[in-house]
C-alpha cells in the first residue's frame, strides 16, 4: 500500500522549503512577481496539509472546501506570478473565479467526489494553461531556455490533469478519492513532486538571468536617460572602427551638446533640465539608422556613433539633427533649447576612438565659440 500522506508530506515541505528560500534570498528586494511567487507555494504547502487531514480522517465539508479553494488559489497566484514575470497581466477575473467557483462547487457536492473530482480536474488543468501562457508569450530571450523549462513543467501538469479527468469520464470506478493509497495516486503524487522541483527551479532561473540582464544593463546604461554610457559607447567604437578598418569603410562621430544647459537649470531647476536631457536623448535617436549607436559621454554631451559615414555625411545628418533637436518646448515650464554639435571622422588606420572622440569635442567647443545652434566640422589632416 501507497502511503499517500507520507508523499504529501514531502509536497508540503518541498513547498515551505522553496517559499523560505527565495524569501530569505529576496527579503525587501522582491520584483517582477517573486512575492506572488512566494504566497503561491505557502498556499499549496497548506492546501498538502489538507490532504493529509483528509487522508487520516473522513474529512468534513469545511475541509474538502478549504482544501480545493488553497489549490485552486496557489495555481491562480503562479498565474500571477508568472504574468508580472513576463509584463503581461492578465484579466483578474480569470485568477479569482477559479477558487471560488471551485470552493462553492465543493460545498454543493461535498458528498459526491466524482462529481468534485471532475469539475476539479477540469478547473485545475485550465489554471495550469494559463499558468503557462503568459511565458508562451514573453520575448524576454535572456531566460529562454528556463522559461521554456517552466513552461513544460506547467504544460506537463496541465496535460495529467486531463488525463486524469478523461479517466473519471470513461471509468470513474477506476480512480479512487485523493486520499486513498492507490498506485494511481501514488504517481499522481510523484509526478507533482517532479513538476514541483523542475517547475520551481526553472523560476528561480529564470529570475537569475532577468537579475543579471538588469544588472549588465545598470552597468551599460545611462540612468536617466536609458542611453549608453561612455564606457559602453567606447568600448563598442573600438569595435566599429576595427570593422571599418578592415572593409575600408568611414566611420564618423557627432557630439551633440545642449546650448545654455547651466541657466536652464539655474533659471528652472534640476528636474526641467532633466527632461531637457531626455527629450534631446529622444530627439537624437529619432534622427537615427539601425547601426547608429548613441551615448551620454558626460553630463550634458550625448555621443553618436555613425558606421559607413563620411564626414560630409555626418554632417548632413548633424544639421537634420540639429534641426530637430528641441523643436518642441519641454516640460510645464515650456523650455525652449537649441543644440551644438560637432562632428568627426576617423583617419585611417585610427583604431582608439578617444582621438575621433577628441577631435569631435574641440569641434563642438568651436561651434560653441561661433554663436551655439549650429554645426561644426573636424577636418581630417590631409
Amino acid at each position: 500500500m501507497i502511503d499517500v500522506p507520507t508523499l504529501l508530506a514531502v509536497l508540503s515541505l518541498d513547498c515551505l522549503v522553496i517559499a523560505a528560500t527565495v524569501f530569505a534570498t529576496r527579503v525587501g528586494r522582491m520584483q517582477h512577481g517573486q512575492a506572488s511567487w512566494v504566497v503561491a507555494l505557502l498556499t499549496q504547502s497548506a492546501a498538502m496539509l489538507l490532504f493529509i487531514a483528509m487522508a487520516l480522517t473522513p474529512p468534513g465539508m469545511a475541509t474538502i472546501v478549504a482544501n480545493m479553494v488553497l489549490l485552486s488559489a496557489s495555481l491562480s497566484l503562479f498565474a500571477a506570478s508568472m504574468a508580472a514575470f513576463a509584463e503581461r497581466p492578465l484579466p483578474r477575473l480569470l485568477l479569482v473565479l477559479p477558487p471560488v467557483l471551485l470552493g462553492i462547487q465543493h460545498a454543493i457536492y461535498a458528498d459526491d467526489f466524482i462529481t468534485r473530482a471532475l469539475a476539479s480536474n477540469a478547473v485545475l488543468a485550465f489554471q495550469l494553461a494559463l499558468c503557462a501562457w503568459p511565458l508562451m508569450r514573453t520575448g524576454d530571450t535572456g531566460s529562454a531556455r528556463y522559461r521554456w523549462m517552466v513552461l513544460g513543467s506547467f504544460v506537463l501538469g496541465s496535460v495529467s490533469t486531463l488525463l486524469r479527468l478523461a479517466e473519471l469520464l470513461v471509468a470513474p470506478e477506476r480512480l479512487p478519492d485523493l486520499s486513498v493509497g492507490e498506485p494511481i495516486n501514488a504517481m499522481s503524487f510523484l509526478l507533482n513532486h517532479v513538476n514541483l522541483i523542475v517547475g520551481n527551479l526553472g523560476i528561480a532561473l529564470m529570475h537569475r538571468e532577468r537579475s543579471r540582464a538588469n544588472a549588465e544593463r545598470l552597468v551599460a546604461r545611462d540612468a536617466l536617460t536609458e542611453l549608453f554610457n561612455r564606457r559602453s559607447f567606447t568600448q563598442q567604437a573600438a569595435r566599429e572602427l576595427l570593422r571599418a578598418e578592415r572593409g575600408g569603410q568611414p566611420v564618423s562621430v557627432l557630439v551633440v551638446d545642449p546650448d545654455h544647459f547651466r541657466q536652464i537649470n539655474a533659471r528652472f531647476g534640476p528636474l526641467a533640465g532633466d527632461r531637457v536631457l531626455c527629450q534631446l536623448a529622444h530627439d537624437i535617436t529619432t534622427t537615427l539608422r539601425g547601426q547608429d549607436l548613441c551615448a551620454r559621454i558626460s553630463a550634458d554631451e550625448f555621443a553618436v556613433l555613425l558606421p559607413d559615414t563620411s564626414l560630409e555625411g555626418a554632417a548632413v545628418l548633424a544639421e537634420r539633427m540639429r534641426v530637430q533637436c528641441g523643436a518642441q518646448p519641454v516640460g510645464p515650464d515650456l523650455v525652449h533649447f537649441t543644440v551644438s554639435i560637432g562632428v568627426a571622422e576617423a583617419m585611417p588606420g585610427e583604431r582608439d576612438p578617444a582621438p575621433l572622440l577628441a577631435r569631435a569635442q574641440t569641434a563642438l567647443a568651436q561651434a560653441k565659440q561661433a554663436g551655439r545652434n549650429r554645426v561644426a566640422r573636424a577636418e581630417v589632416a590631409a
